[in-house]
């Protein structure tokens, strides 16, 4: 395999990885909504909300992941999520995927991270066994239910 260089992503960058969003939901069977503006407004501005990298092979990006800080305040740990994790179709099985996570690992390292948390579909065996491949063990919620607000949505465009 030619190496795959694993970067902070950047603002030219983001015509491609909304592509790869636009994959990445429809794999899931939704549909992205994100535009080029929106992923520079949360991603790459200067306010932050996620952290983004890619997999860059021969100048063309292969892959990405999208990482966000958490933290356990009753237990005083901070911790890694990885929201997305995505790989082009004729780039997987070749170390891209391992790579990005290993990329992440070592950010939430350098961060003093106590560990790496993602969500997986349950029918997603796949990439259940990928990540178990890594070291990821499944965990229960306790029983914890989601529960969210719905906000009136700023747009990029009119975000402060």
């Amino acid at each position: 395999m030619k190496q795959v260089t694993i970067r902070n992503a950047r603002a030219q960058d983001a015509p491609r990885i909304v592509e790869m969003i636009g994959l990445l939901a429809h794999f899931h069977d939704d549909r992205a909504q994100i535009k080029i503006e929106d992923l520079v407004f949360l991603c790459l501005g200067p306010t932050p909300w996620l952290t983004l990298i890619v997999a860059e092979r021969d100048g063309q990006i292969v892959g990405y992941a999208a990482l966000q800080r958490k933290v356990q305040l009753q237990f005083a740990r901070r911790l890694m999520d990885v929201q997305h994790l995505f790989v082009d179709a004729h780039m997987r099985e070749q170390g891209v995927g391992r790579a990005l996570m290993q990329n992440a690992a070592e950010q939430a390292t350098q961060l003093r991270c106590a560990g790496v948390t993602l969500g997986v579909m349950a029918h997603n065996t796949s990439a259940q066994a990928f990540y178990k491949d890594l070291g990821y063990e499944m965990s229960k919620e306790h029983g914890a239910l989601k529960m969210v607000l719905r906000l009136p949505l700023q747009t990029a465009a009119c975000a402060p």
